[in-house]
């Protein structure tokens, strides 16, 4: 689970405590959940609603006991942290965790700092505008006054680390212990020139489709989570459930979200953009990319995908999802459920059963070696300027340990479900599919073609270079990925030429 959230709205009949999420990496912020459309109708949903109450989370005692007698696994507990970490960011640092609460065992709650307001706090937070982030940091930077931690984000990856936004993390980290083995493979993707930049200690879902039980039953569908558990998951399965829902009415879709076409790309087990032992690869003329680009170019032509662009003004439509005008939110990992924004606000206004709501990753490639999926990275960039090494390397110390802690996660468990509404059926099958010891189904895969600079590969920028391989295709359908391949290669490959020769100087 994402750890980094803040604990805020509470429906109080219900006794749960939700948490506003942290960002989608991949989401435009500017139309988070913005919707004209109408919500769903209380015929329908005849259920008397109950207003959210903001309310103050504590951490849970157990988690607390747990991670206190699992700060013994720590590989530096020795570290003097005195002052408070500067953290940059959109949002700020869940302070109600086990890694937190390890953290205070060890070190204490530093007592130096710049922001009195945040007297006994780990962290300081520095606010900055999504849109401005990267242009905030350089000038804290430049300026001498750098944070000590910004979040990373895959879309910023190597470019940020070649505009000297950040520095390597194995010079105060020890990656090479068998505390890290389990995310060796992860890590192995993100190392330039033999270095390290991101601890990743975990891993998460970058997105999940979303679907109502009612929903699927209504349609005469199978459920799809059952497909995947027999490893039927497929492409054509999904085209198969998708036409047939499109039957069961008018102004039906199958799907929603602002990136979808981004993971059922890489379920091929070929990004578009990938890092090969360090260097950057361009794939835009594998047979995988182009058979993945069939498959979106479908999804356009037979309209099966939310028309976003031209129904909701670009933005993402949840409450038609809740409507169930629309099979699969694919919009988010987590978050999309959690929070007073989350989908779970439907269940709790609408008062729907424990198990309406349901998740299952995306469908598999049926080509495929494996069944690839993109998924999020919980790591921490370190940023250059810092001057608090010991508190950073503590910090992580305490993540890696606390995530690798049975104890810690069990008690962890319990708090995920009593803060964010998850049920056993959706958090315990989440966490079986995102676990680095070799047991999920899943194999990581990651796309970094959106990491080539702001100026080529922004996914903020609609008509960027790279975004419009996938993007054109799937939502608008004007031109084929042939043609948008010939009008946009020179410019990309030129790009990661430019990246690899800076790579080998860094």
């Amino acid at each position: 689970m994402n750890k980094f959230k803040r604990a805020a709205a509470a429906v109080m009949t219900a006794a749960m405590v939700l948490s506003l999420a942290a960002c989608d990496e991949e989401a435009p912020i500017t139309n988070s959940g913005a919707s004209n459309s109408s919500a769903p109708s209380s015929a329908a949903n005849a259920v008397t609603t109950t207003p959210l109450v903001t309310t103050t989370y504590d951490t849970d005692p157990d988690v607390i006991k747990a991670a206190e007698d699992a700060a013994a696994g720590l590989d530096n507990p020795d570290l003097k942290v005195t002052k408070r970490l500067k953290w940059m960011a959109w949002w700020d640092i869940d302070e109600t965790t086990a890694a937190a609460e390890m953290f205070k065992k060890a070190y204490g709650i530093p007592t130096e700092g710049e922001d009195p307001s945040r007297e006994g706090r780990i962290f300081e937070y520095i606010n900055v505008a999504y849109g401005e982030r990267y242009d905030k940091l350089a000038t804290a930077i430049q300026s001498g006054d750098s944070p000590d931690l910004f979040p990373f984000e895959i879309r910023d990856f190597p470019y940020g680390v070649l505009k000297g936004r950040y520095q390597p993390i194995d010079e105060i980290i020890d990656l090479s212990t068998s505390k890290w083995d389990g995310a060796r493979d992860v890590l192995d993707q993100f190392q330039l020139n033999g270095r390290y930049y991101c601890a990743i200690y975990e891993i998460s879902f970058d997105s999940l489709l979303y679907y109502r039980k009612s929903v699927l039953e209504g349609a005469g569908l199978q459920d799809p989570r059952t497909l995947f558990e027999n490893d039927e998951w497929t492409w054509d399965a999904f085209l198969d459930m998708a036409r047939e829902f499109q039957k069961s009415g008018d102004n039906k879709f199958v799907i929603d979200g602002y990136n979808p076409e981004n993971e059922f790309v890489v379920s091929t087990g070929t990004p578009i953009v990938s890092n090969v032992n360090g260097v950057i690869t361009n794939n835009m003329y594998s047979p995988d990319v182009e058979r993945a680009m069939d498959l979106l170019s479908t999804l356009q032509k037979e309209n099966l995908r939310y028309p976003r662009h031209e129904l909701n003004g670009w933005s993402v439509n949840p409450k038609a999802w809740a409507q169930g005008d629309i099979l699969f939110d694919g919009n988010g990992g987590t978050w999309e459920f959690e929070g007073a924004s989350g989908l779970h606000k439907y269940a709790e206004k609408f008062g729907w059963a424990d198990d309406e709501i349901c998740v299952v990753p995306y469908p598999r490639d049926p080509q495929a070696d494996k069944y690839y999926h993109f998924m999020k990275q919980d790591a921490l960039m370190w940023c250059k300027g810092s001057t608090n090494a010991d508190g950073v390397a503590a910090w992580i110390d305490c993540n890696v340990t606390s995530s690798l802690d049975p104890a810690v996660r069990e008690t962890s468990k319990q708090q995920a479900k009593d803060k964010n509404g998850w049920t056993d059926y959706n958090y315990d099958f989440i966490m079986s599919q995102t676990t680095l010891d070799g047991t999920s189904k899943l194999t990581p895969i990651f796309d970094f073609k959106n990491g080539l600079g702001s100026d080529i590969a922004s996914a903020d920028t609609a008509d960027s270079n790279v975004e419009q391989l996938t993007k054109y295709v799937y939502i608008q359908g004007e031109q084929s990925y042939t043609q948008l391949r010939e009008a946009n290669f020179a410019v990309i490959d030129a790009r990661i030429n430019e990246i690899n020769e800076a790579i080998k100087n860094i």
